[in-house]
């Protein structure tokens, strides 16, 4: 969807185990990913070797994305940018680095669905933040589409959705069943 043609830079916000970085860099662009978390970083760099590609993997925060205005041709995120808690301040962080012209694609789960519902009903059962925070935008959302408009804001040019389609890359059946027991636990 993010139309990433070889040579181009991206960077993969959110990349968890790297899944999108690395079919990216398998077709010839230069990756970059960055994530909150160590172990899903290093899975990631073990993914990249697998699938015999090149990408840099960061430990970082959407919040504060470690890279000069304008580096990136795309930026993409599959789910990991609709969990920063002030998505204003990532999305602005998306577009800074973004370079003008480039794209910006990301996945998201809409809220009136499966996954955005099990979410929202999550949400109004978790414990309020301590004292004096702030409680964190709702993930879900992120797939409606009036609220990404007003997100992205005059900014982006060309908006497009594509609802009510879940595809979900892996890079072999064996990596997809270690992220379904990585998230639900052993399968029978």
């Amino acid at each position: 969807f993010a139309r990433v043609a070889p040579g181009e830079t991206v960077l993969d916000v959110g990349c968890g185990t790297g899944v999108v970085a690395v079919t990216a860099a398998r077709v010839g662009a230069r990756v970059r990913g960055l994530d909150l978390t160590p172990a899903l970083l290093e899975r990631a760099r073990q993914n990249a070797t697998t699938a015999g590609v090149e990408a840099d993997f960061t430990e970082g925060d959407a919040e504060a994305l470690p890279y000069p205005a304008g580096a990136f041709d795309v930026v993409v995120s599959q789910f990991g940018h609709m969990f920063a808690p002030r998505p204003e301040v990532a999305i602005a962080e998306m577009l800074r680095v973004l370079k003008p012209g480039g794209r910006v694609a990301f996945t998201t789960w809409p809220p009136e669905l499966f996954t955005g519902a099990m979410f929202g009903l999550l949400g109004k059962y978790m414990p309020a933040p301590p004292p004096g925070a702030t409680r964190p935008a709702p993930a879900p959302q992120w797939g409606d589409p009036n609220v990404v408009r007003e997100r992205l804001g005059s900014a982006v040019k060309d908006l497009a959705f594509e609802r009510d389609v879940m595809i979900t890359p892996t890079l072999s059946p064996q990596h997809a069943r270690l992220m379904l027991e990585t998230t639900l636990g052993p399968l029978l």
